[in-house]
């Protein structure tokens, strides 16, 4: 072969090494392009005229705030759509929130979930109910949660985890959902609860499935960083009846059955200088065998290799486990047991005809640690917070409860039930019986979601700017955890701690008249404190406002709250 005719070689050679890489890449993108999922639908909301337009925020109503001096945690209650409160708590508690639980309509064609279906509002301004036989029943819940859901995730730290509770209506399609928002590898679990010991469909059918468990469908924002599921302390039941090399331990065989299906030669290795007896294997891999072996854990009792198990490996090795897969109604109770409480507490039938147990939630909060914020933004009845409450009364535990609820109808569910319910658990209250239940105490503030200004965020104008900079003061009092209101005029608010060790203080308005007043209240206090600025550009033209004060970091609004904003905007379109 002459050199020229093994270059023609090599040449060809390459060519078609190229195209093959073109096919590769072309199928690849058609892969790509072709996504396995969920698809539906897009049934498209509407919101109130108020909000259409505007920007959202949080302002407080006061005369619902309870406060008790007893160094336990200060709980969020907004009432409003949430949909509204989650955009307000993107920029509050982006990143912040550890464990999300919620109970939202299981969209069963008579629960009365509620939808403003943009194409209906002259029929329906308040709303319309999905019937069972709506044929867009699925696609308007699922229009519905994923708004709620993406804006959910922004919340979550990156250990963070959310609970759904669900049942057989939208179960499918809220697995497949959650799989698109948070990521399939990220779906942790499946827990299931017997919410009644009555069947649900206990007809007369011939083929008749007897219904009596919900789900709980567990994800992780990010699985490889999730909080690991703490157990509360060791099962009681552990004994340790044999004496080994250390003490007091437990032995267990590690031999199974290699006959049949069972026969695995490459679990015959030899362990203290012994292989398994005839008909048998290791029931651990050659790796732990070693590193057991190493640790002094494996010892020959009567001609038999066995595993020493002593307390503090028990300790050790049950620090962290996965939740239990299933709940009984015996452990936790059932939907009725939780309805009961309700009106035991209330004094009244609350109209909820199935309402999630404290036991049940603070079942699931147990299991993390004991100082976390928790959010619930589906709150009906407020059994989230209440549950947080009793954990923290039992362990001695900080956890703080967010909770969101909408008005829903005349009545205000939020107001009469869900505070109402909270603030009775909080300062005690005669039950049903007539029994005097004590407190739990805590301390609480409620917000309602408002709006602002006369265009979306991304369309702000300059008057729009003001307008958020001056209602802002609750919104920021939430970044900061210092929501207790100490000072306000109409130049600058300012804002403490519950022990008054730190300080966030605003000054929203452009006028600068009443600036060194501000400064002074500041260093009055000689304590560390955030201040926020109304400025149109960077808040350091003001830094030397502050020379001769430490401990005082400056930041400005109201452009940091826009741009949240417009970011979520974005991310939907």
């Amino acid at each position: 072969m002459t050199p020229e005719t093994e270059q023609q070689y090599k040449n060809q050679i390459a060519t078609l090494q190229s195209e093959i890489e073109k096919l590769k890449n072309q199928q690849t993108k058609a892969i790509q392009r072709e996504k396995y999922g969920l698809n539906w639908i897009d049934v498209p909301e509407e919101f109130d005229e108020k909000s259409k337009n505007s920007i959202p925020v949080l302002i407080e109503d006061k005369n619902k705030a309870i406060k008790n001096a007893d160094g336990k945690p200060t709980h969020i209650l907004i009432e409003g759509d949430n949909y509204h409160a989650l955009t307000c708590l993107n920029y509050t508690h982006a990143g912040k929130i550890d464990v999300i639980y919620i109970d939202p309509p299981y969209n069963t064609g008579s629960d009365g979930f509620t939808y403003k279906d943009a194409r209906f509002m002259t029929e329906f301004p308040n709303g319309k109910t999905v019937p069972k036989d709506d044929p867009l029943r699925h696609s308007t819940w699922l229009s519905f949660m994923e708004k709620r859901l993406r804006l959910a995730k922004n919340l979550l730290s990156d250990k963070g985890v959310i609970f759904i509770s669900i049942d057989d209506n939208e179960q499918a399609n809220l697995k497949l959902l959650c799989d698109k928002i948070f990521g399939e590898k990220n779906f942790v679990g499946t827990i299931t609860w017997e919410s009644t010991t009555q069947p649900i469909n206990a007809g007369t059918a011939k083929f008749q499935l007897q219904q009596k468990v919900e789900y709980i469908f567990c994800y992780a924002k990010n699985k490889k960083k999730k909080q690991q599921f703490i157990l509360n302390e060791i099962v009681k039941e552990n004994k340790y009846p044999h004496v080994g090399k250390f003490g007091k331990c437990r032995f267990e065989i590690i031999e199974k059955s290699d006959a049949g299906s069972y026969k695995r030669e490459t679990m015959k290795f030899q362990i203290l200088g012994q292989y398994p007896r005839d008909g048998k294997r290791w029931q651990i891999g050659e790796i732990t065998a070693r590193d057991l072996e190493r640790r002094g854990r494996l010892e020959i009792v009567d001609g038999i290799v066995k595993k020493a198990i002593y307390p503090e490996d028990e300790l050790v090795e049950s620090s962290f486990v996965p939740f239990w897969s299933h709940y009984s109604s015996d452990e936790v109770g059932t939907a009725q047991n939780g309805k009961d409480e309700l009106n035991e507490i209330i004094g009244y039938a609350s109209g909820f005809d199935t309402v999630k147990t404290v036991p049940l939630l603070s079942e699931l909060f147990s299991h993390f640690p004991s100082k976390i914020i928790i959010l619930d933004f589906f709150a009906g009845s407020g059994t989230t917070l209440h549950a947080t409450m009793k954990l923290n009364a039992e362990d001695g535990g900080n956890r703080q409860c967010i909770l969101v609820q909408q008005k829903e109808n005349d009545a205000n569910i939020c107001e009469t039930i869900t505070y109402e319910r909270n603030r009775r658990v909080m300062q005690g209250y005669t039950n049903a019986k007539g029994e005097e239940i004590s407190g739990l105490g805590n301390s609480l503030k409620y917000y309602k979601t408002d709006f602002i200004g006369k265009n979306k965020p991304e369309k702000a104008t300059d008057e729009d700017r003001i307008s958020l900079a001056q209602k802002a003061g609750y919104l920021i009092s939430l970044v900061e955890n210092t929501l207790e209101e100490i000072e306000t005029n109409d130049f600058y608010q300012i804002f403490s701690d519950a022990e008054e060790n730190q300080f966030t203080a605003i000054y929203f308005n452009g006028d600068t008249e009443k600036f060194p007043d501000f400064v002074q209240s500041i260093q009055e206090k000689n304590k560390k404190t955030i201040v926020y600025i109304f400025t149109w550009g960077s808040p350091d033209i003001f830094e030397n406002e502050f020379d001769d004060l430490s401990n005082i970091t400056i930041k400005s609004i109201p452009q940091p709250i826009l741009e949240i904003y417009k970011s979520l905007m974005k991310n939907e379109e």
